[in-house]
């Protein structure tokens, strides 16, 4: 979805309704916006009433209200669906910087600079308690615990205040004299509660209270942690950085973590796409394997690990429920894409890194190829090697493909020879091919099995006829001859070719012409995987540091796009310096450098990297001029 604008300066706070379907936030200008998830729109206008920036929003436990709280010592609460103000609680004589309602939503907690907690009774909006800590500061976080009974606050002096609810009474004091306290949380059981200060997160024994030392120090990021949580079940706590890194720690002993995984790292030597296009899957430098959600644009769990060396090649089953990858540890693994759990022993065999790896359509077998110049066919369920092969190759095997009718076996390998074989047996069921000397790194067969798609240098793809055995069309001609395509790929419906290349290059053409519909431009690095998912309405292509997804029916749109559509023209645009040119090389808009790796654009829908700038043309259409001002005047 697009970012939500308040329009109304910085955003220091933001809550989601309990049903998630509607986002508030507190701006700079004393304002709450509050908009609808479903629609990207904004629900009401925003909320006047503060004089000061809003430092906390939340909901009540039922949606009912949102409260919010300001720095100039008011607190507000609103009724969450009309945004009628339903009350202001004024009785804080300093900022306040934190509110949280308990667990039943029948009271409410706000603290201050004026060292003081407030509880308010939500029913008769009636200030029911005053607590008072013995730290001075502003308050940055309070928290309940999960059964009402405790109450967390912390702030900027570094201590945390623990209050008995039913009795009002200090229960503990925590102590972090490492820096300031901005985010406190209990865990489910209400046993445990982890505060970050700087650069660790500190986890303290609420029950029993084992006194001011913590029980645990999660240490490891390198810079500021900005939020902790911990998992539902209790067993992790999860930290954020502002070193770029997630890590994910054992709460019971603080053990190193489970995860320390940079927050878009993406794949160095393989990836590929569930047929749904739900998920993505990228091998990693570590030797690991990351999984992730399309829609989320997060790791589905915990990178894959058991490969002891680089893994060169990952691929998914055809029902999306497997995940295969082959390594330079001369094994093959399966993997389980919805629990991440391996799927059995190790696949051994091969004598030499296996390069290559795929699925039958019916998931039945395996096959992959390695350097040791064989290619080997293997039963899913058992892991055992079938009764086919081992089949033999020139040079080392780059990559290998089943038809989808699975009576066929292809390879391709570094002397630029592609091997056909019989599913059933050794025999060829043509070739060798051979156009060039150059290595084939990606092949494609065609739906119905008659056609198979290959990638050379300079550019250039050939569609074979397997029946014949003879070159069927010669597609593109670049003026680089070490514009070598990596990667190709057949649509569903077998209209489409797309490919990746090494100048960060992904094509999308008509099967029975070569047409280019057109270059797509986005990637910074080398496209080493390009692919149709969705029933080809969507690709998806991947370097080193980013993802991207396309939509075929836009780019399409873009190729024909007339001189009026603003959106079409945006999208067929190239680049040119820092400028996004047309096709005519008029400058359309000015982009700087260091921002266009992360540039999203039409026809790209999303894009998975280290950060994101989407662009898109507004209601009123384009803004032109000779002039920047008349641009935007």
């Amino acid at each position: 979805m697009p970012p939500l604008r308040s329009g109304d300066g910085i955003l220091w706070s933001v809550a989601f309704s309990p049903k998630g379907k509607v986002v508030a936030a507190g701006t700079e200008a004393g304002t709450v916006c509050i908009w609808s998830l479903l629609t990207d729109k904004t629900t009401l206008l925003p909320l006047s009433g503060h004089l000061g920036t809003v430092r906390s929003v939340t909901f009540s436990p039922d949606g009912m209200y949102l409260v919010s709280a300001s720095l100039s010592k008011t607190v507000n609460l609103w009724h969450a669906e009309t945004g009628r103000l339903l009350a202001t609680l004024d009785d804080h004589t300093g900022m306040v910087g934190a509110v949280a309602f308990s667990p039943d939503g029948a009271i409410l907690a706000t603290a201050a600079d004026d060292h003081t907690v407030r509880l308010w009774d939500i029913a008769t909006r009636g200030q029911a308690s005053r607590l008072l800590p013995t730290v001075a500061g502003l308050f940055y976080s309070i928290c309940f615990s999960p059964d009402g009974t405790k109450l967390a606050s912390a702030g900027l002096g570094g201590d945390i205040t623990l209050w008995d609810l039913p009795s009002r009474t200090l229960d503990a004091t925590f102590r972090d004299n490492v820096g300031w306290v901005d985010c406190i949380k209990f865990s489910p059981d209400g046993k445990l509660l982890a505060s970050n200060s700087n650069d660790r997160v500190c986890v303290w024994s609420v029950s029993p209270n084992t006194g001011e030392m913590p029980s645990i120090i999660l240490e490891g990021h390198k810079d500021q942690v900005h939020a902790a949580c911990f998992s539902a079940d209790g067993l992790y706590i999860a930290t954020a950085s502002a070193d770029r890194t997630i890590r994910i720690w054992n709460a019971t002993n603080g053990q190193n973590p489970v995860q320390s995984q940079p927050a878009h790292e993406l794949g160095r030597h393989s990836m590929a796409a569930s047929p749904d296009g739900t998920f993505v899957v990228s091998s990693l430098a570590d030797h690991s394997i990351s999984v992730w959600d399309i829609q989320t644009r997060v790791n589905r769990f915990p990178p894959l690990k058991g490969h002891t060396a680089p893994v060169h090649s990952v691929t998914c089953s055809s029902d999306g429920q497997l995940i295969a990858s082959a390594s330079a540890d001369y094994t093959v693994r399966i993997w389980d894409a919805q629990t991440g759990d391996a799927v059995g022993d190790p696949i051994v065999g091969h004598t030499d890194r296996v390069r290559a790896v795929a699925f039958s359509s019916n998931t039945r077998w395996i096959a992959s190829g390695s350097s040791d110049r064989l290619v080997y066919v293997w039963e899913v369920s058992s892991g055992q090697r079938s009764n086919i092969g081992p089949l033999k190759c020139d040079g080392s095997v780059y990559t290998v493909a089943f038809s989808p009718d699975g009576q066929l076996v292809a390879g391709g390998d570094d002397t630029g020879r592609i091997y056909v074989w019989k599913s059933g047996s050794r025999d060829y069921a043509c070739g060798p091919l051979k156009f060039r000397d150059t290595a084939i790194h990606s092949i494609s067969l065609s739906p119905n099995s008659t056609r198979l798609l290959s990638g050379g240098d300079r550019g250039i793809l050939l569609v074979w006829n397997i029946a014949t055995g003879q070159l069927r069309r010669i597609i593109g001609e670049s003026m680089e001859p070490a514009n070598q395509i990596l990667t190709v790929a057949y649509s569903p419906d077998g209209r489409f070719i797309c490919s990746g290349s090494e100048d960060g290059s992904v094509c999308l053409r008509t099967e029975a012409t070569g047409g280019l519909i057109p270059t797509l431009r986005g990637h910074v690095g080398k496209v080493n995987f390009a692919t149709f998912v969705r029933d080809g309405r969507s690709m998806v292509s991947a370097d080193d540091e980013t993802i991207r997804v396309w939509d075929v029916d836009t780019t399409q749109a873009a190729s024909i796009g007339s001189e009026s559509d603003p959106a079409a023209k945006l999208a067929a645009a190239s680049r040119s310096g820092e400028w996004l040119v047309g096709p005519c090389g008029e400058l359309l808009m000015w982009v700087p450098s260091e921002y266009h790796e992360y540039l999203q654009i039409l026809p790209c829908t999303l894009l998975i990297g280290r950060s994101c700038v989407a662009v898109t043309i507004g209601d009123e259409g384009w803004k032109h001029g000779p002039t920047w001002t008349s641009c935007w005047r």
